[in-house]
């Protein structure tokens, strides 16, 4: 489904853009866009509006692990692939996972950069916070404008002493 809504808002990391189909489920995230504040579309029923996502950025930013205001939903990709994304939904705030456990948990040992390439694909970061997966020697890549600047900034994020049972697995 093509998004026929789109909000801009601010957050700590910059514009975010999040981009809704004709159901109201969101569809896309871009982080650090360089589009103007505000809306494009009539927002379907069901659409979070921009006070929601600022919001809710806002307390992703502070720590808090709320959940996403809206729907959403990955319509694309193999069984594998929506799995991979289920288990990175479910990697907690201030945690990260490798490439290689992902696959483990996934119930495909060796498949490492399948996870990888799945998570360059991601659509819809920090929903999806692929950010939070790892190469098995460091970081690994990221798919944003800032590139890895950007994962070693929300990692930092979430790795302030201020947020409770706080593990990195490197």
């Amino acid at each position: 489904m093509a998004s026929v809504y789109a909000v801009v808002v601010s957050s700590a990391i910059g514009r975010v853009r999040f981009s809704f189909d004709s159901q109201g489920c969101l569809q896309r995230v871009d982080l650090c866009v360089r589009a103007a504040l505000g809306c494009r579309g009539l927002p379907p029923q069901g659409t979070p509006d921009s006070a929601s996502l600022e919001k809710w950025l806002s307390h992703y930013f502070a720590g808090s692990t709320t959940s996403f205001p809206g729907r959403w939903q990955i319509l694309t990709g193999s069984a594998f692939r929506k799995s991979v994304y289920q288990t990175v939904v479910d990697i907690p705030m201030g945690q990260t996972m490798t490439y290689g456990e992902v696959a483990v948990m996934c119930g495909s040992p060796g498949a490492a950069r399948a996870v990888g390439s799945a998570m360059a694909q991601n659509p819809i970061p920090l929903v999806v916070p692929c950010h939070r997966v790892l190469a098995a020697n460091g970081l690994g890549g990221f798919t944003s404008p800032s590139g890895v600047k950007l994962k070693i900034e929300l990692l930092a994020f979430e790795a302030r002493p201020s947020l409770s049972s706080v593990r990195t697995k490197v």
